[in-house]
């Protein structure tokens, strides 16, 4: 059985940047940190906005970049969409004319060969791109 690497990101609240590792949440604040205990409390561990937390998918765009939930993908055929999860799998969340706007493709579906999707933003820092 092939596991995907379970990695998250989010924004700190501190400074906006992304942060990358493992997404906790203790006493209702929302951390990211690059170490796998909680209990670990150093400049290892983040706090994030809720909002902006996002898991990687296990796959990658057509230039090796890792795809998020809440990355905005190009495809070959230049439609733009959102990465959603919908709590069972990872959907493409329709933002343009391929199909109506808000409509979910399954992500790994055969209809979207992932070698040819590009990351060129996210919901957060680019959401002038869905428009």
């Amino acid at each position: 059985m092939i596991m995907r690497e379970m990695l998250f990101r989010g924004k700190r609240k501190d400074n906006g940047e992304w942060v990358y590792g493992y997404y906790y949440v203790s006493a209702n604040i929302h951390y990211i940190t690059i170490s796998y205990s909680e209990m670990e409390y150093d400049l290892d561990n983040w706090e994030v906005d809720e909002n902006s937390v996002g898991q990687f998918t296990g796959v990658y765009d057509k230039n090796g970049n890792k795809v998020f939930e809440g990355d905005i993908v190009k495809s070959k055929k230049g439609s733009i969409d959102e990465v959603s999860y919908d709590s069972i799998t990872f959907n493409l969340l329709v933002a343009q004319a391929s199909a109506p706007k808000g409509t979910c493709v399954n992500f790994f579906g055969k209809n979207n060969p992932l070698i040819e999707i590009e990351v060129i933003g996210n919901i957060h820092d680019n959401p002038e791109l869905l428009k």
